[in-house]
């Protein structure tokens, strides 16, 4: 399944590629249902032509939608030019229409260069799950790949407070339940200029 609705949104499944493992994701558990919609994409990602038909055909009703969101049970940045030019096409389209991307923040590391310009652009809002302010804490919860292990936690702080500063809506989030210092995550959110959420886990 390429689009899903949840709470009010229209979600966009990209990929299920993800730089990391992160112990408390669902998508494993789960099989890749998620509330009875199989995001699993053994049959090969979207192209954008699947994309932007599917968006047409199912999709995006601004009466039913709150916005159009980028998140699957993948990291949507690893197709950073696929999302880009759906954005377009549905901004295009939809003049009014909200964006949004949540992310694990290490899109960056993932494209090799600043993706915030890119994503400025476009998006209304991005959500981070950074989860804690410990960077040791980090690497356990996440399970990052060997290549982002080192660098991966300052990156995604550096790429949240670059989105607050080109002047993005940014929320920052943490699951609860975990162990994790929520409220230290907090005040950094809010410190940076960022808005926070603590969010219940999936069951």
């Amino acid at each position: 399944m390429i689009y899903y609705e949840h709470g009010g949104d229209l979600y966009v499944n990209l990929t299920n590629r993800c730089p990391v493992a992160c112990g408390f994701c669902v998508k494993q558990d789960w099989d890749y249902d998620f509330k009875g919609q199989d995001l699993g994409l053994e049959q090969g990602e979207p192209t954008l032509d699947q994309l932007t038909a599917g968006l047409k055909e199912r999709m995006f009703d601004p009466a039913k939608h709150r916005q159009l969101v980028f998140c699957g049970f993948g990291e949507p940045t690893t197709r950073l030019a696929e999302m880009t030019a759906l954005a377009t096409f549905a901004r295009r389209n939809w003049p009014g229409l909200k964006l949004r991307l949540n992310t694990v923040g290490l899109g960056d590391l993932i494209q090799g260069r600043d993706i915030v310009p890119e994503l400025k652009s476009y998006l209304d809002m991005v959500s981070i799950s950074l989860n804690t302010t410990d960077p040791a804490r980090w690497i356990e919860m996440h399970r990052p790949a060997p290549k982002y292990r080192e660098a991966g936690f300052q990156a995604v702080k550096d790429f949240i407070e670059r989105c607050v500063k080109a002047g993005l809506r940014v929320r920052v989030t943490g699951v609860q339940g975990l162990g994790a210092d929520l409220a230290s995550l907090e005040e950094y959110a809010l410190r940076v200029g960022a808005e926070f959420l603590a969010r219940p886990q999936l069951a």
